[in-house]
């Protein structure tokens, strides 16, 4: 599993790109997904969203940013 990590350079969550499984952990509280290609993910945590896209079976495309001006 790859670390995927927001804009502040937080973890956000951790994937596998091969099998599409995605998961977020956050105060003791575990989320998991699978994406399919072209599939996203969005994870919105103290005014930063983060989506995870699924391009391939070996890779993601993530976009950050924050919401906070």
């Amino acid at each position: 599993m790859q670390e995927i990590r927001d804009c502040k350079g937080r973890i956000a969550c951790k994937g596998n790109a091969n099998t599409g499984l995605v998961e977020v952990v956050y105060k003791r509280c575990k989320t998991s997904t699978k994406i399919s290609i072209g599939g996203t993910f969005k994870i919105e945590r103290e005014g930063v969203v983060t989506v995870v896209t699924r391009i391939n079976d070996s890779a993601f495309y993530v976009e950050s940013y924050d919401c906070v001006a």
